[in-house]
């Protein structure tokens, strides 16, 4: 009960910094993924070119990622922000299954893919997957443990896929 109550009073927190810059925080949400998907696009052409041997795991990691994700939403069954509580998330957004965000978990997980193909701009990735998950909170459409859920999903398929020695 503690950590609920705690998970929505810095929910509560990070939305009313997204509301109070809202253009800010929408555009933030939607460049962010954007973003990934166009980097993503481009390492996969790299990789067709110079890195071919990555192109299976540049391809299953990602996809087993977001799979995991759907399943454990469904398992989890927990209901975005805007559905429990009386707020107005910043961008349309369907209700549903928030736990684990697929958006943190997708971002965090290409990080590591876009890393191996790319490790001079790491940093960077990492930097984009953590912008992306805090602006989902920014925007009232996931609370700060979903976030959290995705991200280490995604790490683990991340590491698992592009850092391990299997």
């Amino acid at each position: 009960m503690v950590i609920i109550t705690l998970n929505e009073k810095i929910f509560k927190f990070i939305f009313s910094i997204g509301c109070r810059y809202k253009k800010t925080t929408v555009f933030i949400t939607n460049f962010s993924c954007y973003t990934f998907f166009v980097l993503y696009a481009l390492g996969f052409i790299y990789i067709l070119f110079y890195k071919q041997m990555l192109l299976k795991r540049y391809i299953f990691y990602p996809f087993i990622t977001i799979l995991i994700a759907k399943m454990l939403r469904k398992i989890i069954k927990s209901k975005r922000p805007f559905e429990a509580m009386p707020i107005k998330s910043l961008i349309k957004h369907k209700g549903g299954n928030s736990m684990p965000s697929n958006h943190s978990a997708s971002a965090m997980v290409l990080s590591f893919a876009l890393s191996a193909v790319f490790p001079r701009f790491s940093f960077l990735f990492f930097l984009l997957a953590i912008i992306t998950g805090i602006s989902r909170v920014m925007a009232g459409v996931h609370y700060p443990l979903d976030i959290i859920f995705g991200f280490f999903i995604g790490s683990i398929f991340g590491m698992l896929g592009f850092f391990s020695f299997f």
